[in-house]
């Protein structure tokens, strides 16, 4: 699976989730210098993160899972991915005062060293976007 297939099939499915509210690129793809052993970030702006937290499974609907951890960052507890013959994914699950201005550090960190939306169903993503413009 290529990145352009994974971050494809991920955006289709989080649209179909009735509580994302968002979803982002974060990191090296989103600022179109990822290398080859570059991981894909992203960050899903839930109203249910324990949903996803409860059953760290729910990735493996994007391909075959060769394994997986987590680790918590704070507002945000990321599922690292290694998908069989495909790219490791750090998918970080949080809620939407992640991207509630004014924001911490950690997602100014996040947010400014290049964010791509791909989903923003309140506006939340562009709003934080914006505000990472204007630094």
């Amino acid at each position: 699976m290529t990145v352009d297939q994974l971050l494809a099939t991920v955006e289709r499915w989080a649209a179909a989730q009735p509580d994302v509210v968002g979803l982002a690129l974060v990191g090296s793809y989103a600022r179109n210098a990822a290398r080859a052993d570059s991981d894909v970030d992203l960050v899903l702006l839930t109203t249910d993160a324990t949903r996803y937290l409860a059953d760290p499974q729910w990735p493996g609907i994007f391909g075959a899972v060769e394994r997986q951890t987590i680790e918590n960052w704070g507002k945000v507890t990321s599922i690292r991915v290694w998908y069989v013959g495909g790219p490791e994914v750090e998918f970080g699950v949080t809620t939407p005062e992640w991207a509630a201005l004014p924001v911490d550090e950690g997602t100014r960190r996040v947010a400014s060293h290049g964010m791509k939306v791909l989903i923003d169903r309140t506006g939340i993503l562009a709003d934080l976007a914006r505000a990472m413009r204007r630094l």
